[in-house]
């Protein structure tokens, strides 16, 4: 993705006709570097979706601190 002046903002989006070719994609990109940059690679999730799992790993950690003071 590019702004208005040819510059890149720094994300992309692409699409696989493959389930399995998706999920090979995220297993062996996420986390790499390109360039001096780690990049992040995940499957896209509906706004509901990111934020239950948000919410989960909020939960969790939240849960990981108190067990630690107890």
């Amino acid at each position: 993705m590019t702004d208005p002046t040819g510059k890149s903002k720094g994300f992309g989006f692409v699409s696989f006709e493959k389930h399995e070719d998706a999920n090979k994609a995220v297993e062996e990109m996420n986390g790499k570097d390109i360039n001096g940059k780690m990049v992040f690679v995940g499957r896209a999730q509906k706004k509901v979706e990111r934020q239950a799992e948000l919410k989960r790993k909020f939960e969790q950690l939240k849960q990981e601190r108190l067990s630690r003071y107890q």
